[in-house]
């Protein structure tokens, strides 16, 4: 079965490039709130499934992770999200931020990379 991925707040795609490299074989979607970053996005991510949508008010129900490059601020928000939304043993996937107070499952880190802060659902504060 192929692995559902979103990119909520894709931006102007930059992070739809980087899944379709580690996930080639996954449907990757991207939703954007802006109308220019959710254009440019789909035309640099023809590839993917790109809409204008707010990320807060969609569901995340039905993906195997969901990818997010938000303020730290925001982060708890996310996680609460998630826990809801999205089934035991997804991802909640945070690119250089964690979530205040909750233990991520690992941290990714190499030379020059931006952390990633990987949350394996149920994530317990």
């Amino acid at each position: 079965m192929q692995p559902r991925i979103l990119d909520a707040g894709c931006g102007h795609g930059a992070g739809l490039i980087e899944l379709l490299k580690e996930y080639p074989q996954a449907e990757l979607v991207g939703i954007e709130w802006s109308v220019s970053l959710c254009l440019l996005s789909r035309w640099r991510c023809r590839w993917a499934r790109v809409r204008r949508a707010d990320m807060w008010s969609e569901s995340w129900t039905g993906y195997d992770m969901v990818y997010i490059f938000q303020r730290p601020e925001t982060l708890g928000r996310a996680l609460a999200k998630a826990s809801r939304e999205m089934r035991p043993g997804s991802w909640l996937v945070s690119l250089e931020f964690g979530a205040e107070g909750v233990a991520p499952t690992s941290v990714l880190s190499g030379a020059a990379r931006q952390p990633v802060w990987l949350y394996r659902l149920p994530a317990v504060a």
